[in-house]
């Protein structure tokens, strides 16, 4: 801070640190979430974030086997991993390799880098459509001026706390992290980059998947329903 000492301006932080504090815990509950919300999403933002990218929400999935797409524990949602299905319907299949496999083998079963990255923006997708299905249909806010309860949607997603990746890797494929990167992107572009793009994340890279695809994505999500 110009104009002041080390030790002065270090005091006058502190003190402007605890002022928002106890100004924070002297709000409502109501108002703690919308303060930590400030600049947050609207349905319509996000919308127009999705036809800017020229993409769209695919239909809702179902789960391939025996468990749920979605479980909710407090303002957590943990959300099973998500293939990589396309709007046509279809599955990203394959394996991802580095590019002299590729070259050697013009097989169909390789994928490069940047095929698998765009397998896991597919995963994002439709990770966002199970979120948005669930919150639709299982969460409802109240209208703070009318009192009226309304079905929550994406735009109550506080932040994505974590993803997990994994990638159907050759051998010597070592960039699963780069893969991983096509969902983190659309996270952050579709929900913006203080809710969906500063997540905690990991990848591993796996020598088969389900159904032949070649990536696999679950999150945890924090969601506010007031």
């Amino acid at each position: 801070m110009a104009g002041h000492s080390f030790p002065a301006a270090l005091t006058l932080l502190l003190l402007h640190s605890t002022t928002a504090f106890y100004n924070f815990q002297g709000m409502s509950k109501n108002q703690q979430s919308v303060s930590l919300r400030a600049g947050s999403n609207t349905m319509e933002i996000i919308q127009t974030r999705l036809a800017a990218l020229d993409l769209a929400l695919p239909p809702p999935g179902a789960p391939k086997a025996n468990y749920h797409l979605i479980h909710r524990d407090g303002d957590l949602l943990y959300l099973s991993g998500h293939l990589p299905l396309k709007t046509d319907g279809t599955l990203v299949i394959g394996a991802c390799a580095p590019s002299n496999v590729i070259a050697g083998d013009q097989s169909e079963k390789w994928l490069s880098t940047e095929q698998g990255y765009e397998a896991a923006k597919h995963c994002a997708l439709n990770l966002l459509s199970t979120l948005q299905s669930y919150l639709s249909t299982h969460v409802t806010t109240t209208e703070s001026a009318s009192g009226v309860k309304e079905a929550a949607d994406l735009s109550n997603i506080v932040k994505i706390v974590k993803l997990f990746g994994i990638v159907r890797s050759h051998d010597e494929f070592v960039e699963q992290h780069l893969v991983m990167n096509g969902a983190s992107d659309l996270l952050g572009q579709v929900l913006g980059s203080d809710v969906g793009g500063c997540h905690a994340r990991s990848a591993i890279g796996a020598n088969s998947l389900p159904l032949g695809i070649c990536v696999e994505v679950e999150m945890i999500a924090k969601i506010s329903d007031e």
